[in-house]
């Protein structure tokens, strides 16, 4: 029977030879692992932490790229398992005074329960596209009235205080991941097995079938796949994925705060999918790094600003990017509208001409 799965899996999973963008994307990949590996050597502690609790946020963003770029499911409320991540970890640790290893178990577990939940409910009804954006936003709302309000384990409004850091025993080892190096080297190492992995998922046969649901999910299932089990299962491989990241920021920061389930949160996390390009799988995180870098430097001045700067990429983004950053897309969307500009010159000037006589 396991030899059966494995087989199943290794069909799966199986890949397609090395192309040169392929072979370019993974020397990419060993660049940044030597840049991780040397950054805590180069910046003071407070740089370090800043560019590890955006990494964090590089996290969350291949989270949503995974869901909306490779299976075309828009939603507006995926932070949820990135605050449930979050509070399961500080309410175990905190509250309970358990292993940080155990708050990381409830953590994931929770976001995967919840996802499996919502996801088979609407996902086996056939609610699709905006129905089930406005869906998901709704319980966003719910949990994060719910975390406000259950105040003797959350803290309310307040949210919890004291959360420790990344500390394992493994055997008769104690692995301490809490400092400023141990916690960078976690979340750097967690991001680049993360990416590796989608990589490797989304270029098998399986992603395959992952972007023909999201061309034309009717045609797929035609095809035989049972197309609602395989978004319900990348739904919820994203939501353990989004807690992973939630539990990170939780034992980085060591507070969590009913903010973790803010809209505009979730809208800065479409937008950083956006931005770095729907699909790419490294686009978006590095958007995202960016980005947040942005907000904190903004933020220091006022917090009033970035909201503004925020609506403004995003009407710039859907107007003159739809494809992102990515660079195919952006000379397409360049060629496209010079061609339209010399179009409609020609067309003036020949009207003009037309008049003159």
């Amino acid at each position: 029977m396991l030899l059966k799965y494995a087989g199943g899996m290794r069909l799966w999973l199986s890949q397609s030879p090395f192309t040169a963008s392929d072979r370019r994307l993974i020397m990419a990949w060993v660049a940044a692992l030597a840049v991780a590996a040397l950054l805590p050597y180069c910046v003071g502690p407070y740089a370090l932490s800043t560019i590890r609790d955006a990494m964090v946020m590089g996290v969350l963003a291949l989270r949503y790229d995974l869901l909306w770029g490779r299976t075309g499911t828009l939603t507006l409320g995926h932070t949820t398992f990135f605050g449930l991540g979050a509070y399961g970890f500080a309410v175990v640790t905190v509250q309970f005074g358990l292993a940080p290893g155990i708050g990381v178990i409830v953590g994931l577990t929770c976001a995967a329960v919840s996802a499996l939940a919502v996801g088979y409910f609407l996902l086996f009804a056939g609610v699709r596209l905006h129905f089930f954006a406005i869906i998901s936003m709704a319980v966003l709302i719910v949990v994060q009235q719910l975390a406000m309000s259950w105040q003797s384990v959350t803290g309310g409004d307040t949210g919890l205080l004291g959360i420790p850091g990344l500390v394992f025993e493994v055997g008769d080892h104690r692995v301490d991941l809490s400092g400023s190096y141990g916690s960078w080297y976690a979340v750097a190492i967690v991001l680049l097995i993360a990416i590796c992995v989608t990589w490797v998922v989304c270029r098998s046969r399986y992603g395959k079938v992952l972007a023909a649901i999201a061309t034309n999910e009717w045609r797929a299932k035609a095809c035989g796949y049972n197309t609602s089990l395989h978004l319900l299962l990348v739904f919820v491989v994203s939501a353990v994925l989004a807690a992973l990241a939630g539990c990170l920021m939780a034992a980085c920061s060591g507070v969590v705060a009913p903010d973790v389930f803010s809209p505009l949160l979730a809208t800065e996390v479409i937008l950083w999918v956006a931005i770095g390009g729907r699909g790419t799988i490294g686009g978006p995180v590095i958007a995202a790094v960016v980005l947040t870098l942005l907000k904190q430097t903004v933020s220091s001045y006022s917090t009033q600003w970035w909201p503004l700067i925020l609506g403004f990429l995003f009407l710039g983004c859907v107007l003159f990017m739809p494809n992102g950053l990515s660079v195919p897309g952006t000379l397409r969307t360049m060629r496209r509208t010079f061609q339209q500009g010399v179009g409609k010159a020609q067309l003036l000037r020949s009207r003009r001409a037309e008049g003159g006589r």
